[in-house]
């Protein structure tokens, strides 16, 4: 199983140029970060009893963010973990990501999701109830622009005449692109997503997750095709510095979720680290850097497949 670092870096944190040769340095295999565009005053945070954070108000351009990265690391995976595509314009997010990939070598994870910021939605002219019929035409277009050499499209939420979308992402393991992750619950709608347009799932930890994704690689196994599966474990971060560093306990039980994780056929796992400062980050990524020694990686144990379908 692979293992990765979450990152929220800003304005007040360690710089992503100091962040990501550090990550790639521990033996990682990707980082991954979100977005959002910007945050309504009015926006009540599903945690700290409804007040948004000062480091949630402050994410910066995504993609600005990961062409840096891209530009002092060589190997490491560049996820992002996820882009809130209803509140994009299709033809500019397909450009962005089919750049950021031509650039850093093929090293894109293109992690997606539906948002959960109904006010951010509106400021971005998308009707909240409609977020999951504008993210699946918005991703199929953006599909066919990196597939196709001309595209045209008409649909319920935009549309622009017939186009050339230019460069064109280099990854092709099994289609043109990189592989496109669905960040979000384990829903029917999801997983119907997920085995219509994407390559695999990435949700966050939780109790029934391996049932899910058991659920989820039968149904694609239905289909002939596999999926993967990557695991985002960021509760640490959330709070500031990970638990896991400074706490016995808590260590043992990342290793043993990891573990868990690893026999129960899950891909990838990226684990939210700090970068508040140096110390901290480099604390994390050694015990990081030691899961990746002892995790099992040997794909003959799991049901999983890490081939892109």
């Amino acid at each position: 199983m692979r293992i990765g670092a979450n990152l929220i870096t800003n304005d007040t944190t360690i710089s992503i140029l100091d962040v990501a040769p550090r990550v790639e340095a521990a033996g990682l295999e990707c980082i991954f970060q979100g977005e959002h565009s910007h945050i309504p005053v009015e926006t009540v945070f599903p945690m700290f009893e409804g007040e948004v954070p000062d480091f949630y108000k402050r994410f910066p351009d995504l993609f600005v963010t990961m062409a840096a990265a891209a530009a002092v690391t060589t190997t490491l995976r560049l996820g992002t973990g996820v882009v809130l595509v209803a509140e994009h314009q299709p033809l500019r997010l397909a450009k962005a990501v089919a750049s950021l990939d031509a650039l850093s070598g093929g090293r894109v994870d293109f992690g997606v999701g539906y948002g959960w910021n109904g006010p951010e939605m509106a400021n971005n002219g998308v009707d909240p109830s409609k977020r999951g019929d504008v993210f699946r035409e918005n991703l199929a277009v953006i599909r066919d622009l990196w597939s196709d050499d001309v595209v045209r499209h008409e649909g319920d939420h935009s549309s622009f005449t017939a186009s050339w979308s230019l460069p064109k992402p280099v990854q092709t393991a099994t289609r043109p692109g990189p592989p496109i992750l669905i960040g979000a619950a384990a829903t029917k709608r999801t997983f119907r997503h997920v085995l219509e347009l994407a390559d695999g799932w990435y949700p966050l930890t939780g109790p029934t997750l391996l049932e899910d994704a058991d659920r989820l690689r039968a149904a694609a196994a239905e289909q002939g095709r596999t999926v993967e599966v990557s695991v985002c474990e960021m509760a640490g971060q959330m709070a500031g510095v990970p638990w896991y560093c400074d706490d016995t306990a808590a260590r043992r039980d990342l290793t043993d979720l990891v573990q868990r994780y690893a026999d129960g056929g899950i891909d990838r796992i990226v684990i939210g680290v700090p970068v508040d400062s140096v110390g901290h980050l480099e604390d994390a990524l050694a015990v990081l850097a030691e899961l990746c020694t002892t995790a099992v990686r040997d794909g003959d144990r799991s049901p999983a497949s890490s081939a892109r379908g």
